[in-house]
């Protein structure tokens, strides 16, 4: 940004001052948009006719941050804008296909740690549809695309309050946005149908088939025969699993599939637990006796037998033990099956072993949520916060206070808040004929060694796939990552090793180059299977397809390099702050209101000119030796 301008030039950008992007009228752009705050959803609609061309979740700003009106897109402001990847300094993350709405104002995607799209902010994730922004709108990645690519400088974007609430729209979007792609129309997405069961029918047929949709595992709702919105995010979870398009329409052809042996049942959509039944429960009960956990008929009935085996389960991954499969512990049983038949083959797993040993727990019981310290001592540090509910391993119990450890964390809790309890610890070894092995669970010595718990990594696990699902717009399918060991020679071979840590056992030796699939995930490893052995790889020593994007703290540094570089620039001109009604105004570290906001000018204070920026209406000014950004509106230049 070290653009000279001669005094003419600079004192014609003054007379432009305040000046106004034209307001271009709709029918001039191929869409507007419109964004309703109350029910957290983005519209975007064809100008020749009025029709819903993309629909949406948007995550709004908290505290009605978000500023109501008529706006009309405006040029960049900044390069990266309408580009993959956007830095936003004042808030520590990278946000994908950022496009300016008024000021600071944007759509853009969820945000990112690092420019990596494997690092989306999970919290972000959970939140969308609901206020959760500084005032932006968050998106999910391929709606933020569809905005910066096909809506023009100029596109008419209202934003208000509706005063209806639309939850049945708001959960259809949960499930997936509408991009009309495949030829589905908005009618169609919405559920109806002419000549299917959809929106509005009725009756026992759809009674029955709500019914159907239970014991197949998708659908835990009414069970009145109201053809609802509940009904068609079911059939629409149906039709994912078999790679159609999601139109949540049920027709004869799909009708019948559904009632018929090769019917898909779901991975994980509902609870189930004792009293249910279908086959959904006896999927449940085959992937439980694959791994030795359960020896009972394959009757579809989720028995006191089958409730013991899901508790076995949990204890083995470290999970609540309860006996109920939720959603997450369903996706994690089927999650530790396909690698197991990753690692043997299908139909091919061996016979579990069996080891338990009984582990002193302990629940948290307390109505605020109580610190982990470093020592048993209220003065010590503070490591980490658990709330009433988390359970956790003891490690022994010293005078008022009880050394535990949950996750990573080691420390002390004071020992009127828990509520111990004794607990069977399992661990199930599979070996192969060859010598292959797998193990699912740890020892209580290996847990404190560090061993990562098979609930830690699935959670992993599950936010990588959900971070996937923000790229795709909602899109259920897997996206499969593969690494390549990159030690630096051909000479060098990286040790896959039995647990995440530095000290694991060595199972095999992957020479460098070596492409694999990535299983999962765990703090600075990663999971895949080499020479029929499951295992980590260090991360230090991996190349990840994400690298090539470049650097994630490139934006961030150059920006301080330019206002060091800048620090001994000759100004160009003089310039006094104008403040207007405001009682101050912003310095900024670059050209955006999004940037990080080194401080505050007061009205008539003098300072100099460096240079006008790149980005419209910035300039680059220097006050008692410190560099930074203002708004040209804010700045009444003189000359020198």
């Amino acid at each position: 940004m070290r653009i000279r301008r001669f005094f003419t030039a600079l004192l014609a950008a003054a007379l432009l001052l305040g000046g106004c992007i034209p307001a271009h009228a709709a029918y001039d752009m191929p869409y507007y948009i419109g964004v309703d705050l109350t029910n957290q959803i983005v519209t975007v609609y064809n100008t020749e006719d009025d029709t819903v061309a993309r629909q949406m979740l948007c995550s709004s700003g908290i505290n009605d941050s978000t500023p109501e009106g008529t706006f009309y897109m405006p040029p960049k402001g900044r390069a990266s804008e309408r580009t993959e990847w956007t830095w936003y300094d004042q808030y520590d993350s990278y946000v994908k296909f950022s496009t300016r709405i008024w000021h600071g104002y944007m759509f853009h995607s969820l945000p990112y740690a690092k420019r990596d799209e494997s690092t989306l902010i999970e919290e972000s994730a959970r939140e969308l549809g609901t206020p959760a922004s500084h005032g932006c709108m968050r998106l999910r990645v391929d709606d933020a695309r569809f905005i910066a690519q096909n809506c023009l400088v100029g596109t008419m974007v209202r934003i208000y309050k509706d005063t209806e609430k639309q939850e049945e729209l708001r959960q259809l979007l949960l499930v997936s946005s509408y991009t009309g792609e495949g030829g589905m129309s908005y009618t169609e997405f919405l559920g109806y149908a002419d000549d299917a069961l959809g929106r509005g029918s009725g009756g026992t047929e759809v009674s029955d088939l709500q019914h159907r949709l239970r014991d197949l595992g998708y659908y835990d709702g009414d069970m009145g025969g109201r053809y609802d919105t509940d009904t068609i995010a079911a059939v629409k979870h149906v039709q994912a699993d078999l790679g159609q398009p999601q139109s949540g329409v049920t027709t004869a052809e799909l009708s019948e599939l559904l009632y018929s042996e090769n019917a898909p049942v779901s991975a994980g959509q509902i609870t189930i637990q004792e009293g249910s039944s279908g086959p959904v429960v006896k999927r449940l009960q085959s992937a439980l006796n694959t791994l030795g956990l359960y020896e009972g008929e394959l009757d579809s009935v989720y028995d006191l037998d089958v409730a013991d085996a899901v508790r076995r389960f949990q204890g083995v991954c470290n999970f609540k033990v309860d006996g109920v499969a939720t959603p997450e512990i369903q996706q994690a049983l089927y999650y530790v099956l396909s690698k197991l038949e990753a690692t043997f083959g299908a139909g091919t797993i061996p016979a579990a072993e069996i080891v338990t040993e009984e582990i002193q727990m302990a629940t948290l019981r307390a109505e605020a949520n109580i610190v982990v310290r470093s020592k048993p001592d209220t003065s010590s540090d503070y490591l980490a916060k658990l709330h009433d509910g988390d359970t956790m391993f003891v490690e022994a119990v010293e005078g008022d206070w009880a050394k535990i450890q949950t996750g990573s964390v080691t420390g002390f809790l004071r020992k009127k808040y828990l509520e111990p309890f004794t607990q069977e610890n399992v661990i199930l070894s599979f070996r192969g004929d060859d010598g292959t092995s797998y193990t699912i669970g740890h020892t209580m010595e290996e847990y404190r060694s560090g061993a990562q718990s098979l609930a830690d990594e699935f959670a992993a696990y599950s936010a990588s796939l959900q971070g996937a699902s923000a790229q795709d717009g909602g899109d259920s399918a897997e996206a499969e990552l593969y690494v390549a060991v990159n030690t630096g020679s051909d000479d060098v071979t990286l040790n896959l090793r039995a647990q995440a840590n530095p000290d694991g056992e060595i199972l095999a030796q992957v020479p460098n180059g070596t492409e694999l699939r990535a299983l999962g995930a765990a703090d600075g490893w990663t999971q895949v299977s080499y020479g029929g052995q499951t295992g980590y790889l260090l991360n230090d020593y991996l190349h990840f397809p994400e690298d090539d994007s470049g650097d994630e703290e490139s934006e961030p540094e150059e920006a301080k390099r330019e206002l060091e570089d800048m620090t001994d620039a000759e100004a160009v001109a003089m310039a006094v702050v104008i403040c207007g009604s405001e009682e101050s105004a912003p310095v900024y570290a670059a050209d955006s209101e999004d940037a990080e906001l080194l401080g505050n000018l007061t009205e008539g204070v003098k300072l100099e000119v460096l240079a006008m920026s790149d980005a419209d209406d910035w300039v680059c000014i220097r006050h008692e030796g410190r560099v930074g950004y203002m708004l040209d509106a804010n700045l009444q230049f003189q000359l020198m």
